[in-house]
């Protein structure tokens, strides 16, 4: 499978060789991200599903936006959506570059602190492992699982 992954891998490693350490596995496994904003919405799903294509490449599939009532937060109403990919990119290397594109979205601890959450990203499922159990309950989640393409 060709992916677009290496190359903006590459222009991170650049960046800083020993920040970002990417570990390839000859093995491809299955991603499924949740992608989750409560400030200008529609502009920062936009601009993580940019960011992320950029990583994982043109292969990479999402679901459709849903709109959610924020959970444990007082704030405006969050647009989710589910991310679908196969990679070979290590999970330490996955976090990396998720926490770099909450920050190119503008999330800060600032924000947060504030229930402002421009940009969530998280890994519900990495090959074997489901992580984030809890949110695989969520009605949203459920819902948007039944295009996951594996």
């Amino acid at each position: 499978m060709h992916y677009m992954q290496s190359a903006y891998a590459l222009r991170i490693l650049k960046r800083g060789r020993n920040k970002y350490n990417i570990h390839k596995m000859a093995e491809q496994k299955e991603l499924i991200l949740s992608l989750g904003s409560n400030y200008d919405q529609e502009k920062n799903i936009a601009d993580a599903k940019s960011e992320l294509l950029k990583t994982f490449g043109q292969t990479l599939m999402f679901s459709e936006c849903k709109w959610t009532e924020p959970i444990g937060i007082k704030s405006d109403r969050f647009l989710n959506c589910l991310a679908f990919a196969h990679t070979s990119f290590s999970i330490d290397y996955i976090n990396r570059a998720l926490k770099h594109i909450e920050s190119t979205c503008g999330n800060t601890r600032q924000a947060r602190s504030r229930d402002i959450v421009k940009m969530d990203i998280d890994i519900l499922k990495y090959g074997n492992a489901v992580l984030h159990e809890d949110d695989w309950k969520r009605n949203y989640i459920i819902e948007l699982m039944k295009v996951c393409p594996f």
